[in-house]
Formats: C-alpha cells, structure tokens, sequence
C-alpha cells in the first residue's frame, strides 16, 4: 500500500515496514525495534555512554538489540560488547568480566525474564550488578512469581502509562481487565494499543501539521518523527521484591 502513491486516503499502518510511509501517511507498531530506541534514548538521558547488550537468540531479542546498537551508537553512544545468549544462558561470566574493564556503565538485556534470572547473578559477580540496567517489554514474560523474580529487582523497564499509572477516558486497566478478556493480563498491552490507534486516526492531522505535539496515549506519550513514524514515550516499571512497581517520573 506505501508503494502506491494513489492512496485516495491517508494510511495509518500497524505494522513496521520495510520502507517509511510516504507523506500523509504514518507507522505505528509495537515492534522490538522500538523497545530498543527506547532503551537507547533512556540510557543516554541519563548521561550513560558505554553499554554492554545482552540479547536473547530469539527474534525479538536480536532485532531490539541491533535497533539499540543503532540508535546508541548515533547518538554518541559506545556499545562495549554484545553477547548472544540461549534462553538457557548457561554461564558467560569469562564475557561479562571481560566488558565490565571496558568502563562500561549501563547494561541492556533485550531478554525475556526467565533468561534474565538466570544472567543477573552473573552481572552481579562480574561487578556489573550495581550498573544501571535496562531491559524491553520483553521482561515481564514469564514473570509472576515474586520469590523467583526478586533476582529481576532494579531492572528498568518500558511498559504503558495505563497500565502503570491510568489515563483519562479509560477505566482503570484492573476493571477493564475484570470485565473484557481482551484486556487481561498480557493483552492490556494490546488493547492499549488498539486505543492509542484509534486516538492517532482522529488527531493524525494534528501531531503532522502542530509544532512539538503530542498526545497522552495509552500506551504513552505519541509524536511524529520526521519519517511518518509514530514515537512513543512510554511509561517506566522496575521490579522491587519480585513485584512489578512504576518508577516515578518514569515517562
């Protein structure tokens, strides 16, 4: 459809494509790569400079971390290392000590949380335990048990402003939750971004023409880049004593 310059009507895609849409038209999506901007823009306000990346071997973990290493490096970043690691990490601390003399200040673990875990005890005798540590959205699968994830604490990461915090004109995501299987458990993620679809088609116009607009989405703040890319500005979780927590001022 972005190949045809004969739209009759302008395009809001759900989806990544291999190419920006064309003008009048916009992306927007939920896609590893924009955990991975995400992270790197975090990292980077908060003056963080070197970065070891940790990535699952899955997917997801491979394309976050290459959009990390991307966006990072542009922004003046360095990437220490990067670390490729099965979901059964096994032990890769030889690799880990050999980053953390590398002067490396933050840690982004593009891992689900089980494999995450497995690798926090490692950063932690490596001397990266105390380094600022990010990790994607990805994070929270296959948490929920608080005595195992208490290994998870301290590990930022991004998540939906509704979700962590409410937005204005919805129901609070544990009634939505209670009432609509569409919206419980990992699927607020996605009904949040069904809302923020529908919130874009009806002020698309607005963030394309304003200066510096932006709108309170459900699952965070919504701009227009200069390429028809919907950013978002999510909100930020942790977890502390095994428990998903909002992180204040997280946005």
């Amino acid at each position: 459809m972005f190949r045809d310059s004969r739209l009759a009507v302008p395009i809001l895609a759900l989806n990544r494509g291999a190419s920006n849409p064309p003008p009048g038209n916009a992306g927007f999506s939920l896609a590893p790569e924009d955990d991975g901007i995400i992270a790197a823009e975090y990292l980077l306000g908060l003056e963080l400079r070197t970065a070891l990346v940790i990535s699952g071997s899955d997917d997801n973990g491979r394309r976050a971390a290459s959009a990390f290493r991307d966006r990072f490096s542009e922004r003046g970043g360095t990437v220490a290392d990067t670390i490729s690691v099965a979901d059964a990490p096994g032990d890769i601390s030889a690799k880990l000590v050999a980053a953390s003399q590398r002067g490396v200040d933050a840690v982004f673990l593009a891992l689900k949380g089980g494999t995450a875990r497995a690798i926090t005890p490692q950063l932690a005798l490596a001397g990266l335990g105390g380094k600022s540590r990010v990790g994607t959205s990805q994070l929270t699968s296959g948490t929920g048990k608080a005595e195992q994830d208490i290994a998870l604490d301290g590990i930022v990461y991004p998540t939906e402003v509704w979700t962590a915090r409410g937005v204005g004109g919805l129901p609070a995501a544990s009634m939505a939750g209670a009432n609509l299987p569409t919206a419980r458990g990992p699927a607020a993620r996605l009904f949040a971004f069904g809302y923020d679809a529908w919130l874009l088609t009806a002020f698309l116009e607005k963030l394309a023409t304003g200066n510096n607009v932006q709108l309170k989405g459900a699952t965070g703040g919504l701009s227009l880049d200069g390429f028809g890319n919907v950013m978002r500005a999510p909100a930020w979780s942790t977890f502390s004593s095994g428990q998903p927590v909002p992180v204040r001022g997280g946005d």
